[in-house]
């Protein structure tokens, strides 16, 4: 089945790369005039990314037919500067898609700190749809954007990179070191935060003061 699977995707891989590149001019157009955007970015998942999450033994319950069960063949993402940026960008997103699923995924206890981000999964809009896209019917039906701050960012993409994921693989001063990395990050947007509301205080206009 495995083998199956990855050609089945090779051959559609194509595909979603060309509709993954006009989804991003869409996605663009959605957020014009939004500030305080690092990068909006959209791409196809890699064959070698969707095998490793199609078969990885850790997925509960496992995938039966991933070619339709992924839900990020095609994804986007959002980098914002800000906390307070995450929510203007998922309600817009919100507005010029369908979306069907959202999920904030935190670490399950107050006292940790690791991976953060919103995923926000909508219908494909069919003006994105190729027309090579368009001629089957064994496509994926949604697209999964993330939303992410600065940091967030930060803190993921070098995990990601290094395929890192079992920390009782570790050796114990690794795992303190990136508790500290994913802690660092945690800290810094909040104080970004905290500066961000701090400077629109400063820029909002005084309400006169009521005549006696």
């Amino acid at each position: 089945m495995r083998e199956q699977t990855e050609n089945a995707y090779r051959d559609r891989e194509p595909i979603l790369s060309a509709t993954a590149r006009l989804l991003e001019d869409e996605l663009r157009d959605s957020l014009r005039g939004i500030d305080h955007i690092d990068r909006i970015s959209c791409r196809a998942k890699s064959i070698s990314s969707f095998i490793g999450k199609a078969f990885d033994p850790e997925n509960n319950p496992a995938y039966t037919d991933p070619l339709s069960e992924i839900e990020d063949q095609v994804a986007g993402r959002v980098i914002v500067f800000f906390l307070g940026d995450i929510s203007i960008i998922r309600d817009r997103l919100r507005k010029c898609f369908t979306p069907v699923e959202f999920r904030q995924r935190r670490p399950a206890k107050d006292q940790e700190f690791g991976y953060e981000s919103e995923h926000l999964v909508c219908v494909i809009p069919p003006q994105v749809k190729t027309p090579e896209w368009l001629a089957r019917h064994d496509m994926p039906a949604t697209v999964e954007f993330q939303i992410r701050t600065i940091f967030m960012h930060a803190y993921a993409e070098p995990q990601h990179d290094t395929g890192y994921k079992a920390a009782d693989e570790l050796p114990s001063k690794i795992r303190r070191e990136l508790a500290w990395i994913a802690a660092s990050a945690w800290g810094a947007d909040q104080a970004y935060e905290r500066f961000a509301e701090w400077r629109k205080d400063q820029h909002s206009p005084v309400s006169p003061k009521p005549a006696a």
